[in-house]
């Protein structure tokens, strides 16, 4: 099936999906004696093909094959990596044979990778991306492919682009949400909505996660936003523990009556994840099988996004700033922290933006001596990791758009084409591949045109050559140059009689100019800047890349003159502002505290200079057990409070961490000559049969923050090792995690052993499945729903203990 008969299927009716696999298999006893589920595929396909038969009979019209984890990464964990292919081709072959018989089709089903991309984990997008062709090149003979239960959005885009590389059916594409929506990682419904469908999806959802109705919710906001099929695949409830048994508690009722919700709301794809049966599959096949997709009003958006939000720039009422101010040009010391790795800046001044009301931030490092790529890349995902604002990646070098784009979490800008026919074939297919929007400057390889005219046919040939490459004229902003208006005055009547012209042409395109260089040679360039930004706006102008920090609110007679020809040479405006004596800035405020400074460090996660803070207050007199207890403590306990209210979420957290363990290590040799603030030992593991780590580790680098000696003993670990490590380092706790309930139990065997072996040794527990009741049920020392919260429990465990 092509995505355009796939199109064409899903607007004439619904499409009922099967139901939960794993949890059926397991329920069945079918994965008794099988270490990957991709297994049955070669060992017991007759076992895959009765549940994909029961799916089918209770009115599945698509079966998911039994691929979900079969790539490199984690088939490597049963040292099945080798069998890669075999076991994918065998699972679209078992999933066709079956489903031929019931005249149904067949998805391939992608599931991720079990590790988070960089910065948050070890892998690079490029490495993702080979991970997931490898996958993805392994399933032909499927209909669809589905990406779905991912959480982070780069490995989402890039699993979406190996597969749109090398898959020639439809692509589904899905996240798992909490029930506020966002994912674990931070990224909202709509900024995945901008990311997937500008990347060319040919259907959106979600599953997993949470139960029915909250999914329900969170359907009618996706299906209001987009005009793509949409597909709802909840749970069956959220999972409880029931005498040591995973139990779903939802009913086929509560599962049909959220289907009908959600189909209501235009949902064109239907079917069940974790803890849905055959009989949840029939209760909605019985009532919505067939149905025509219900109508959805016309979408009128243009997102971009950055991991946590969507920006709306088509109904904004005000221009859209782009923030101009990462930017190394002409500034010696920014230049210098750059080149030496240093990210302070570069993080204060997209912070400053945001708050002064920059809503995107361009990033320009063309530097010198630089590995441009490699530094862009890098100020990407520092800025993402510091503010939400939408990014406009800024190079005239096609390789570094890339890099930028790469470690992009969101739907960025690119800055910029033009109208030379080189320029356009390199850089709108990289538009085209990565669903970015393109700033398109109306100049050439012959200058910037005299008329509004010729700006215009430059345009035109912007936007056909964008249309060739199947963009359409929403995903180009054009740029009709800003020119200075102390040395070609006639030139801005023609930049904003182009825009008045543009708008008039293409409504749907947007426009942008680059405001300071209209008062480049003039004084009181900020009079004429904020005045020729009004006319601009009057014009049509849509978007302004500036510095947010300055006083937009200025509209000046004696500017408009200049701007609109009526004051040659600008005589009366330089004769009235060059009169008054300059404005010369406020003095400096006095520098704040080194103590105030270096507790911002750590909420800032200023890396580079904590250092030089810790070495200054301790001049000042200042122990390292009051800079570890007063300082640094209490300012990890603030980025706790922003990581629960959600103002931060794990990037964040784990950038304060890693500022404050710079700090402790600089205070440690000093806090164990004092005796004091020693928090000692904490032995970390994955508890054996799970080989889910990400949890760990992020919990392990918190704990370090807070200036415990962190024992990590990895993953699929079993009681024995971990409590011989525990008691071989000496460790006061020990801190156990698992992702699946089907190893929770596993930590009662730990907790048991030590409490058979006397051990003196506290047992902290958590992961997604665990709840407080159940650790208290088996008997564990505390519970932590998070690396947040697991560093407060630990030391209040340590406390107690003293």
């Amino acid at each position: 099936m092509n995505p355009t008969e796939f199109k064409k299927l899903l607007s004439e009716r619904v499409i009922i999906l099967d139901g939960a696999m794993g949890t059926e298999l397991q329920k069945r006893g079918f994965l008794d004696n099988i270490g990957a589920p991709e297994e049955l595929n070669i060992k017991h396909p007759e076992r895959l093909s009765a549940v994909y038969a029961d799916y089918l009979a209770a009115g599945a019209e698509i079966i998911l094959a039994n691929t979900f984890g079969a790539n490199r990464m984690k088939l490597a964990d049963y040292n099945l990596a080798a069998k890669l292919g075999e076991l994918n081709r065998a699972g679209i072959a078992v999933a066709r044979r079956t489903a031929k018989n019931f005249n149904a089709l067949v998805a391939a089903d992608i599931g991720p990778l079990g590790t988070y991309l960089r910065p948050l984990g070890s892998v690079t997008f490029d490495q993702a991306y080979d991970v997931f062709a490898e996958q993805v090149r392994e399933l032909a003979g499927a209909d669809v492919l589905v990406i779905e239960t991912m959480a982070e959005i780069r490995e989402v885009k890039a699993a979406l682009l190996a597969a749109k590389d090398h898959f020639p059916g439809p692509v589904i594409v899905q996240m798992t949400f909490t029930a506020d929506g966002t994912t674990v990682t931070g990224t909202g419904l709509l900024a995945f909505l901008a990311v997937v469908e500008s990347m060319g999806a040919d259907a959106i959802g979600m599953n997993c996660s949470v139960g029915p109705e909250e999914l329900a919710k969170l359907a009618k906001i996706i299906c209001a936003n987009t005009a793509l099929p949409v597909s709802f695949k909840p749970n069956a409830g959220m999972p409880k523990l029931v005498n040591r048994q995973t139990v779903f508690p939802g009913t086929p009722e509560e599962f049909v009556a959220a289907g009908e919700a959600a189909y209501a709301a235009g949902v064109n794809l239907l079917g069940g994840c974790c803890g849905t049966t055959p009989a949840f599959i029939a209760a909605l096949a019985k009532k919505l099988k067939n149905k025509p997709p219900a109508a959805r009003p016309p979408q009128d958006k243009l997102l971009l996004a950055s991991r946590a939000k969507a920006v709306d720039i088509r109904r904004r009422d005000r221009i859209v700033v782009i923030g101009e101010r990462i930017n190394p040009t002409n500034r010696k010391k920014f230049q210098e922290e750059l080149l030496a790795g240093n990210f302070a800046t570069l993080r204060k001044e997209a912070q400053e933006q945001v708050k002064s009301g920059a809503d995107v931030l361009d990033i320009n490092l063309g530097l010198p001596k630089a590995d441009e790529q490699a530094l862009m890349a890098r100020a990407v995902e520092e800025i993402q990791e510091t503010v939400a604002a939408p990014l406009c990646i800024d190079s005239s070098s096609a390789s570094v758009l890339e890099a930028g784009i790469k470690a992009c979490a969101g739907k960025p800008i690119i800055n910029s084409v033009n109208g030379d026919d080189e320029r356009l074939d390199v850089i709108l297919p990289l538009a085209k591949r990565y669903g970015a929007l393109v700033i398109g400057l109306t100049t050439d390889h012959r200058g910037i045109p005299q008329s509004a005219a010729e700006r215009l046919a430059i345009a035109e040939k912007i936007l056909s050559a964008a249309s060739r490459y199947g963009i359409a004229p929403s995903d180009i902003i054009l740029d009709y140059l800003t020119l200075a208006a102390s040395a070609m005055a006639s030139q801005i009547k023609e930049t904003l009689e182009a825009i008045r012209l543009s708008k008039q042409r293409w409504p749907s395109t947007k426009t942008v100019l680059g405001i300071s260089n209209v008062s480049f040679g003039l004084p009181a360039r900020q009079v004429l800047n904020s005045t020729f930004m009004k006319l601009a706006h009057d014009a049509g102008l849509d978007m302004a890349i500036c510095n947010p920090h300055e006083n937009w609110g200025i509209d000046d007679e004696l500017a408009r003159n200049v701007l609109l020809g009526n004051d040659p040479d600008a005589k009366a405006y330089i004769g009235a502002y060059v009169a008054t004596p300059k404005k010369t800035p406020p003095a400096e405020t006095a520098k704040r505290p080194v103590t105030e400074r270096l507790y911002a460090a750590v909420i800032d996660g200023n890396r580079e200079e904590i250092s030089a803070m810790v070495a200054e207050t301790l001049a000042l007199g200042k122990t390292a057990a009051e800079i570890a207890n007063d300082i640094l403590l209490r300012s990890l306990g603030e980025v706790g409070e922003k990581f629960n209210s959600k103002e931060f979420f794990l990037p964040q957290v784990m950038r304060s961490a890693e500022a404050a363990q710079i700090a402790f290590a600089q205070l440690k040799p000093l806090l164990k000559k004092g005796g004091a603030f020693d928090s000692g030992k904490i032995a970390l593991a994955t508890v054996k049969g799970d080989v889910h780590d990400i949890g760990k580790n992020i919990v392990g680098a918190v704990l370090e923050s807070h200036g415990w000696e962190v024992i990590d003993l990895g993953k699929n670990i079993d009681a024995d090792t971990i409590l011989a490590a525990a008691v071989k380092e000496k460790c006061a706790l020990i801190g156990l995690s698992a992702l699946m309930t089907t190893t929770m139990l596993e930590m009662e065997h730990v907790v048991r052993q030590r409490n058979e072996r006397k051990l003196t040794v506290k047992i902290i527990v958590g992961g997604a499945p665990v709840t407080a009741r159940f650790a208290a049920e088996i008997g564990a020392d505390g519970y932590a729903k998070d690396a947040v919260e697991a560093a407060t429990v630990a030391q209040a465990l340590r406390a107690c203990k003293k």
